[in-house]
């Protein structure tokens, strides 16, 4: 799986919690929620870095560039 991948499941996931959250438990803390994970997408395509990187890296996800580059060598 690629880093691109890991970051949907991520981001899908958060928004399905978020969502919940507004729902069930707070709807305005739920859509503060929401409104900061849109921000932080944003963020994502201009930067090229997510905060999800945190963690999915460490897991051995990569990009799909950085999977071709460790094939060739």
């Amino acid at each position: 799986m690629t880093l691109e991948r890991g970051r949907d499941i991520v981001r899908g996931i958060l928004i399905l919690f978020f969502t919940a959250i507004s729902a069930w438990v707070n709807r305005e803390g739920g859509l503060m929620l929401l409104a900061v994970m849109g921000i932080l997408i944003l963020q994502s395509t201009f930067t090229g870095w997510c905060p999800a990187d945190l963690f999915l890296r460490p897991m051995g996800l990569r990009s799909p560039r950085e999977q071709r580059e460790s094939r060739a060598t």
